[in-house]
């Protein structure tokens, strides 16, 4: 009975993660995009037909595979497919991590612990779905038979090529997964183990890494892409005690609280065991430093370090407890150590339903465009009324407005950033996109039909300094310019309030000229 209502209460809470967000993410459509071209073709687009910008010659789309994988779901379970696979994807971690425990000290992880995990894993897949969540199963996947081969079980080796395979053309993430190999190694290495194995399995994987459709240039493409600033994405931003926040029941909660609970507790044991002088694993004290280091660097790593700190520090965290245990048992009744006992062990439960009763009205396994996000009424007003050519839009917005209207308009930038856009052109696109500087220069540069500005960035001055346009069209969140010597007598208004704009078919074929996949611009 113990056992049920356990795996029932970790499918409570992959259910929660799961249907909790249905809002898809900016970059989302770029991928869907990309799926649907790759099943009307079989072939993926190695040069960009969206953007009217100058482009690189080469597209290097490092996720290709994720949005093959994304329209396949979407193709042949409709829209539920996406839930399906991401339900998927966060029970495949939470198995894996509790995995890891059990490897550390044969200990089956508590809910309360994995309820705080699923709150500290919210900020990397706090949309509908992600690339980088493939990333974080690989990583995981990963860390569990590292830790099985520094056991000495060596039989789970051919795991890393073979899942290479497939992370190398998903995302870019597979640089962790390079990473964690090398972790190993060295630690092991510091620990007086023979590091050759991890040699051996870098000697294997480096080379599978070749095998996706740009070879070398990936490499490339990887290098640069690591390197580079990006400070107009907040998740590349240091880590800060300022925020973001969720709002829960009117509560600030900061999204990495969680996050910064495990660290606070793994220096703790840290510290205890180094009182103890216990003899010290090197492998696991490169892999917080590393992890940690990252996570202050850049709060989108901070997954990476709740996906392992976590499981391998577990059984230390429940020893920094003991002496609680042992004052209750040597100090209290038996019938209240009972109690404390059920106490203990209904806590989790009872704070899961508590949780599972707030979330339950918000849980939807319908997929809803907010038109408080998006422009939904004022692409559906360029649709209905057949303007097409150039649109200017901003970053966020450039994905979800080709794959509303491609090919009847091309946007001026969207978030496949370095994949397609050189720095120069991006850093000028983003001054109009974040109305920064000279952020009317790029319309003067470059042929601009249309003009999508958000409400939320642009004042009514602004728009009224546009000399040369004249808005025709406003929804909640952006309002529509056009060309005043092109603006016709008549036009058809949308109501942006009707839901059926605010609905999408993930499985919808993205239209083409067969030519322009072939004829670079």
């Amino acid at each position: 009975m113990k056992k049920t209502v356990f795996y029932l209460s970790i499918t409570v809470i992959v259910g929660i993660l799961t249907f909790n967000i249905n809002l898809p993410d900016y970059d989302l459509w770029a991928r869907l995009a990309v799926g649907s071209i790759f099943f009307q073709t079989g072939n993926i687009l190695k040069h960009d037909i969206f953007s009217y910008l100058p482009t690189k010659s080469l597209w290097i789309d490092h996720e290709w595979g994720s949005g093959v994988i994304f329209y396949f779901f979407a193709k042949y379970f409709g829209n539920w497919g996406i839930f399906i696979l991401k339900g998927f994807i966060i029970l495949s971690i939470f198995i894996l991590i509790m995995k890891i425990i059990k490897l550390q000290s044969n200990k089956t992880a508590g809910v309360l612990f994995l309820i705080l995990l699923g709150f500290a894993l919210l900020p990397g897949i706090a949309n509908l779905i992600r690339c980088q969540m493939f990333t974080y199963l690989f990583f995981t996947l990963w860390l569990y038979a590292l830790e099985k081969i520094k056991c000495g079980e060596n039989h789970l080796i051919w795991i890393f090529p073979v899942t290479m395979l497939f992370w190398v053309n998903m995302h870019g993430g597979f640089l962790a997964g390079i990473g964690l190999i090398i972790i190993y190694a060295i630690g092991e290495a510091l620990n007086r183990r023979h590091p050759l194995k991890y040699l051996g399995i870098l000697a294997l994987i480096i080379p599978v890494t070749l095998i996706n459709p740009y070879g070398f240039e990936l490499w490339n493409y990887m290098i640069e892409a690591s390197l580079m600033p990006r400070p107009y994405i907040p998740e590349w931003h240091p880590i800060s005690f300022n925020g973001p926040f969720h709002i829960i029941a009117g509560i600030k909660i900061h999204i990495h609280a969680v996050f910064m609970i495990f660290v606070f507790l793994t220096i703790i044991v840290g510290v205890k065991l180094l009182r103890e002088r216990k003899n010290p694993d090197w492998t696991l004290i490169a892999l917080f430093t590393v992890l940690l280091c990252l996570s202050i660097r850049h709060q989108r790593h901070t997954e990476f370090f709740v996906l392992a700190i976590p499981a391998l520090f577990y059984h230390q965290y429940v020893n920094l407890f003991d002496p609680m245990q042992k004052f209750i048992k040597n100090n209290l009744s038996e019938k209240t150590c009972n109690l404390w006992n059920t106490t203990k062990y209904g806590f989790g439960y009872v704070l899961l339903l508590i949780i599972f009763i707030y979330y339950l009205p918000q849980l939807s396994s319908r997929i809803i465009i907010d038109n408080r996000i998006y422009p939904v009424g004022s692409l559906e007003f360029i649709k209905q009324n057949n303007i097409s050519g150039n649109l200017a839009t901003t970053y966020n917005w450039g994905s979800y407005a080709f794959w509303k209207l491609y090919p009847q308009c091309k946007v001026l930038i969207d978030g496949r950033y370095e994949e397609v856009y050189s720095h120069d052109i991006y850093e000028t696109a983003m001054q109009f996109s974040e109305h920064k500087g000279d952020w009317q220069k790029i319309l003067k540069d470059y042929k601009t039909d249309a003009l999508i500005l958000p409400k939320n960035k642009y004042s009514p001055s602004d728009v009224l300094n546009l000399a040369d346009w004249k808005p025709v069209y406003q929804d909640i969140s952006s309002v529509l310019l056009l060309p005043k010597n092109k603006i016709k007598s008549f036009y058809i208004y949308p109501d942006y309030k009707n839901p059926i704009y605010t609905k999408e078919d993930f499985s919808n074929n993205i239209n083409f000229d067969i030519d322009t996949l072939y004829t670079n611009k």
